[in-house]
Parts: structure tokens; sequence; C-alpha cells
């Protein structure tokens, strides 16, 4: 499906994608790691680099190139950004209670994020997301029963 925008709007709109997903993925995976400095250290200098995103600088302008369906979906998944950084910057709480609080706030981000590139893609004018593979997984579908079996057992049933 191609999409109807021209390719300035184009552009914009996959600079939002990759920033929003980037994002949810820094958010998500370096969370053990920022947190544990955060209770060990109780320093909060490293996390403007968790959480620096290119929506907080992108104009007016370009986001009226955007749906309002998008636009809206894009505050609301930013807002959840916001607010977790808000939080990590203002809380005196204790780790545990820290990180339930961001556990919730990316479970509610991953949602967020799915709608955001399902909008996305329709602007875009991609029809389906490409879906991640498992290097592990896709080897053990794709590798003969043969090569599982183990060259130096004895096979009992040729014996017979």
């Amino acid at each position: 499906m191609k999409s109807k925008n021209d390719e300035a709007t184009q552009r914009i709109l996959l600079l939002l994608k990759i920033d929003a997903n980037n994002l949810f993925h820094r958010v998500k995976d370096r969370k053990t790691e920022y947190l544990e400095i955060f209770a060990l250290r109780r320093t909060r200098t490293h996390f403007p680099m968790i959480f620096k995103n290119r929506y907080e600088t992108t104009s007016i302008m370009d986001l009226s190139f955007c749906g309002t369906e998008l636009i809206t979906t894009l505050d609301q998944f930013y807002t959840q950004i916001e607010e977790i950084s808000w939080y990590l910057f203002q809380t005196e709480d204790m780790p545990n209670t820290v990180e339930n609080f961001i556990d919730r706030k990316i479970k509610r981000m991953e949602i967020l994020l799915s709608t955001l590139n399902l909008y996305l893609n329709a602007e875009l004018g991609i029809e389906g997301e490409m879906i991640e593979v498992k290097s592990e997984s896709f080897l053990d579908e794709a590798l003969p029963e043969e090569f599982y079996k183990d060259p130096f057992s004895e096979d009992t049933s040729k014996e017979s």
C-alpha cells in the first residue's frame, strides 16, 4: 500500500517511529542498569541519556503533517516518558517502589507503542509490521532432525 503523504512527511513520520521505538527499548531494556546505578549511587546524572528523545524538539510545524489520531497517540506515549523522567528526578522512594512504578509505566508504554506503530504504519503506507525472528528458534525449525542426533550414541534399533 502506497502512502498518500509526500516525501518530507514520510521522513518526519519515519523519524518519529524510529525515535519512539528506540526510546521504548532504552527504557525497557536498560531498566535494570539505570535503576541499579540509581539505587547504589543515588545519582540521577545518567537519566537524561536514557530519556533523550527527538519528540521534545519536534516542531509544531512538523507535527502538523500528522493525523489527529497519531498526534494524540504520540502525546500519550511521550507523556508516559515525561512522567517517568519527572518521577525519577524527584522521587525519594525506595528502589523497590521505583522499580514497581517503572514496570507499570513500561506496560502502559508497550500498549501505547503498539497503537502508535499502527497509526504510523497506516500513515507511512506500511501494511504489516516486520516480525523479528530469533535466530535460535529459526535454526531449530530449519535444521533436519538428524542434526540433533548424537553421532556417538549407539543406535540399538540397527543392531537387531
